[in-house]
């Protein structure tokens, strides 16, 4: 591994764009630096093609984790974020998509860790994942002396279950279906014959991870962290319902749990009554974090 500064910028806004040379494939990120040295956080993209600022080329135009480096560097917080491989600036033909597994990201945040500690001689780590980062931090954290671990939006039930109910909510009788999908994938490690309506979660190169991350079940996972853990979830998310943040402080009652009022899955505030039908808070990168969160 190694790693190499580039395109230093000015700390008070921007940061300084890292280069992280892990397994022969550039991890690239931003450190926004605090004048407090020591301690730092580093934030886990959730899934898809979510880059280190929370934005998505499917349309996701958020800037979550940019605004909360800057919320947590006003705080004397320094902040790590980064596109996960195969992402943004860290994309590269190399990568082929059916060689990719759940472990990929665990080992790169752990190799992130170490070099934040190691080579940048950060004292105070903690590792805060969104969404699927949330699983994956939750991982990594194990295999690092992390100060502590941050779940924020975070599933507390293995993806499969997640991606079933979220089917069921559209058709019952095409969760029946992914349900038996999931069940064939994880007796015989693959499936031969999808829907093409389902193509889009069990498609040939995409099974391999797909099977490697729904054996972690998150409310195992977190049972084996020996440090402070922190978990906040949004009334108004629609993608993982509050229920989720209950499977994780069942599984770890020594854990801080906050249920935060109105907070979407975007760790923004949703309208009245959780009114979020335009997405304006997936669109809108002007409109600012939930206050609590921060």
């Amino acid at each position: 591994c190694s790693i190499n500064f580039l395109m230093a910028q000015p700390v008070d806004t921007i940061g300084t764009n890292l280069d992280i040379t892990i397994k022969g494939l550039k991890i690239q990120g931003t450190l926004l630096p605090a004048i407090n040295k020591e301690k730092l956080v580093i934030i886990i993209a959730g899934s898809g093609p979510t880059d280190r600022n929370g934005n998505s080329p499917l349309g996701v135009t958020c800037n979550t984790y940019k605004l909360l480096a800057t919320a947590l560097q006003k705080n004397n917080i320094a902040s790590f974020r980064y596109d996960k491989r195969g992402i943004a600036a860290s994309s590269y033909n190399k990568i082929n998509e059916a060689d990719l597994s759940f472990e990929d990201y665990i080992n790169d945040a752990k190799e992130i860790f170490n070099y934040l500690k190691d080579t940048l001689g950060y004292k105070d780590i903690y590792i805060a994942g969104h969404s699927e980062g949330s699983l994956i931090g939750m991982v990594a954290a194990q295999h690092t002396d992390a100060k502590g671990y941050i779940s924020m939006a975070g599933a507390g039930r293995p993806i499969n279950l997640i991606i079933t109910e979220q089917v069921a909510a559209q058709s019952p009788v095409v969760a029946k279906q992914t349900d038996s999908l999931f069940s064939v994938l994880k007796e015989k490690g693959k499936i031969d014959s999808v829907p093409p309506y389902l193509l889009s979660i069990f498609r040939t190169s995409v099974q391999p991870y797909m099977l490697s991350w729904m054996k972690y079940n998150p409310a195992v996972e977190i049972k084996k962290l020996k440090i402070p853990v922190l978990i906040l979830q949004g009334t108004c998310d629609i993608q993982v319902k509050t229920a989720e943040s209950g499977y994780l402080y069942d599984a770890d009652t020594k854990a801080t749990l906050s249920v935060i009022e109105g907070m979407t899955h975007t760790l923004k505030n949703a309208r009245a009554d959780c009114d979020d039908k335009d997405m304006k808070t997936y669109h809108d990168p002007s409109l600012p974090l939930n206050e609590e969160l921060v």
